[in-house]
């Protein structure tokens, strides 16, 4: 199973931006397979950021199910309304899961907490090991589940750890259990060597769509 995410900063006013995010969401959902979520930075993106999302088996059945797109006229004039919205070129990542089971993506409200990091290539294998282990360690303190994904293309060795919550009263809640674990401080003591050190970076973003 892979997640396929495409970030992308705007700029503005959300009245005008929220809204065509929104809609460029719907209509990409009317015309593929696809079932897209998109997402709207709280933290760690710049303000104004929102991600789409999707879960994909392969490239090739996110190939089949786009196909379409790349003669659309009607997409085409979607993104030429962003035109003078967009801050800079969208990024996108394709991550392997390997831990964890996507499945229903989570409802409109929900908010998802992604932390990033970069594995030293020679203990990737350590690194991943520890990665999968301190997610189920998340699990068995929050109570909610944690994938943890491989990026494909980009940085090598990018691991991330992703969880979704209700909503933000329920993503202070998980914090506070996290903070006041000592066995979690303790996993994260255990990282020295494993990861490229200042790589951690922790996003936050709440589904609007």
């Amino acid at each position: 199973m892979h997640l396929f995410m495409r970030t992308l900063t705007l700029t503005g006013n959300p009245r005008d931006t929220m809204p065509w995010a929104s809609s460029m969401t719907d209509y990409v959902n009317s015309v593929t397979s696809l079932n897209l979520t998109c997402w709207s930075s709280t933290f760690g993106f710049p303000v104004g950021t929102v991600i789409w999302s999707a879960r994909i088996e392969s490239q090739a059945q996110q190939a089949a199910a786009t196909a379409s797109l790349a003669t659309d006229n009607k997409y085409f004039d979607l993104i030429e309304q962003a035109r003078d919205m967009v801050a800079g070129p969208a990024e996108d990542r394709l991550v392997n899961v390997i831990h964890g089971t996507p499945g229903t993506p989570p409802g409109l409200g929900s908010v998802v907490q992604m932390t990033v990091a970069t594995a030293v290539v020679d203990r990737m294998a350590d690194a991943v090991a520890w990665s999968v282990d301190v997610a189920q360690h998340a699990e068995s303190v929050t109570g909610y589940p944690v994938m943890v994904a491989l990026d494909r293309f980009g940085q090598m060795g990018t691991v991330s750890w992703i969880s979704s919550v209700p909503d933000m009263a329920a993503a202070d809640d998980v914090q506070a259990k996290m903070a006041a674990s000592p066995t979690y401080l303790d996993r994260l003591a255990a990282t020295k060597g494993l990861f490229i050190p200042g790589s951690g970076h922790v996003f936050q973003a709440v589904r609007f769509a």
